[in-house]
């Protein structure tokens, strides 16, 4: 396997020392997902599974409902509504990105713009970037990050679905599943593809592929620092992944379904050299379904990684430079010390010993965090007293 990163270790979970706890902003949502910031005024914006994006001030208002749009299940599954971004110019153009599985199964980014009315956006104003279809019900990824380096827009999507990735999705380049994207939205017609994108030019290979070999990147982000990226890639069986690109790389293959995490999948005798390792791997040892459906297992680490970021902000300076990422089916939030490969759960300082169930984090223009749980609550990360 290609030595991409010298981060990669064999996990040990320290005791939490760090001084830190969470206070909750917003409760009794709707299977909420995610938290954006508007670029200029910091406003919250919640974004609820079920295809509404709320703002959240002294009250709580509706900026956009997609409901009818998707296909909400009475038993959670993936589809949905999945990711927001603004456009680094909002402020300017009233531009911000969706990302959701519509009625017909489709994979759908457009963009949106913001009505006169500054608390709503305009359903009529939606353009599609990206419409294809879902072969199965999961695995569809949906996460959307500009870089705050190049202000591109990344997208990810996830392999398709079902088990194993039974097409070669992650593999084949010349498809959009199990990969990310980067593209530049600076454009009248939708988008243009970067000119140094490492597919730029291709007759047979997506030109908007920035990484793949992935199977279902469920949260990814930027360091706000230098353009980092951090990707959380949901395993199979057996391995959770979070996997690390530097700014300027790019093409690079992260190994899914030859690999999962640090092993070869299918075939122990795998060749591993081509790939790119994961920074950090962990054991998938809990049950997806007994998590959706509301059973607390004990002495189980996880069995779905929720990607984090890496902490730049100045309110809470324990945390400076560390990953936090955390598990969706554990509810469990570490934090990663790249310089000294070092995990420290922190999930007691921040949250009670109630059951959670970690969709993603967020991060405002100060570089502040949050955690969104599935659950039906936002909490703010803060320094302990």
């Amino acid at each position: 396997m290609l030595k991409y990163s010298i981060f990669f270790f064999s996990i040990l979970f320290a005791q939490n020392t760090i001084a830190i706890d969470s206070k909750i902003i917003a409760q009794d949502l709707e299977r909420p997902l995610l938290v954006r910031f508007e670029p200029e005024t910091n406003l919250m914006y919640i974004v609820q599974q079920t295809g509404e994006i709320l703002i959240k001030n002294d009250t709580t208002t509706l900026f956009l409902d997609l409901s009818k749009h998707i296909t909400i299940e009475p038993m959670p599954d993936e589809r949905g509504l999945l990711g927001m971004a603004f456009d680094p110019d909002y402020s300017n153009n009233g531009f911000f990105y969706v990302s959701y599985v519509d009625t017909e199964n489709y994979s759908v980014v457009s963009r949106f713009k913001v009505s006169n009315n500054k608390l709503k956006a305009d359903i009529n104003s939606e353009k599609k970037l990206f419409y294809f279809k879902q072969p199965f019900n999961n695995h569809n990824g949906g996460h959307l990050e500009f870089s705050p380096i190049d202000n591109y827009l990344y997208i990810s999507f996830g392999d398709g679905g079902k088990f194993g990735d039974p097409f070669n999705h992650a593999q084949n380049k010349g498809n959009y599943f199990g990969k990310i994207l980067r593209i530049d939205t600076d454009s009248e017609n939708g988008y243009n593809i970067p000119p140094d994108n490492p597919f730029y030019g291709s007759k047979y290979e997506k030109e908007e592929i920035w990484a793949y070999g992935l199977r279902n990147p469920w949260r990814f982000s930027f360091d706000a620092m230098n353009g980092n990226m951090f990707i959380g890639d949901v395993g199979q069986d057996s391995w959770e992944e979070i996997n690390y690109l530097e700014f300027d790389s790019a093409g690079l293959n992260f190994g899914w379904n030859i690999m999962e995490g640090n092993h070869c999948y299918s075939d122990p005798e795998c060749d591993q050299r081509m790939y790119i390792e994961p920074m950090l791997e962990y054991p998938s040892d809990a049950a997806y379904w007994k998590s959706i459906m509301g059973f607390k297992e004990k002495n189980i680490t996880g069995c779905s990684v929720t990607g984090g970021y890496i902490y730049r902000g100045e309110k809470v300076k324990p945390l400076y430079g560390l990953y936090i990422f955390s598990d969706f089916c554990s509810g469990k939030i570490w934090s990663f010390n790249q310089n000294n490969n070092e995990i420290i759960e922190i999930t007691a300082s921040l949250l009670s010993s109630d059951q959670h169930m970690i969709a993603s984090f967020g991060e405002d223009i100060y570089n502040e965090l949050y955690i969104v749980d599935y659950l039906g609550a936002i909490y703010k990360i803060q320094k302990g007293k």
